[in-house]
């Protein structure tokens, strides 16, 4: 049995709650470019779309920027926050490699897989729209 506040105990805590904490980032992510593209203006539309697509990377595989349905959107969604979480879990397991791992260690592992995923959101969303064009 591990010691409560130990270092098996506080490994078995990151790895239960890495990917907890990858969905809930892009869940914020998501809901700040949400709030921003309901304000009026041109810059904050753009920037709450950004937003979303850096949460939410797979709803450009759906066609959202043209495709407006709720199912659509819905299947984007649930199966972007599914990668963060895998991605989240992954990154759990890789960082709790280490005898003595930490939420460093985490976002050490995390972020370059953060930063891919991002960046492929937005460049299907500007193959997206050099195709559109």
């Amino acid at each position: 049995m591990a010691v409560p506040g130990g270092v098996v105990a506080y490994r078995s805590e990151l790895r239960r709650k890495g990917g907890v904490f990858a969905v809930a980032g892009a869940g914020i992510v998501a809901a700040l470019g949400a709030v921003l593209m309901l304000l009026p203006g041109r810059v904050t539309g753009v920037v709450g779309f950004a937003l979303i697509v850096a949460a939410c990377p797979l709803l450009v595989a759906f066609g959202v920027p043209i495709t407006s349905s709720v199912g659509t959107i819905a299947i984007g969604v649930a199966l972007s926050l599914v990668s963060w979480l895998v991605l989240g879990q992954w990154a759990a397991y890789r960082a709790t490699k280490r005898p003595v791992a930490d939420w460093r260690d985490w976002r050490s592992v995390m972020w370059p897989l953060a930063l891919a995923m991002i960046i492929g959101g937005f460049a299907g969303f500007a193959l997206f729209a050099l195709s559109v064009l």
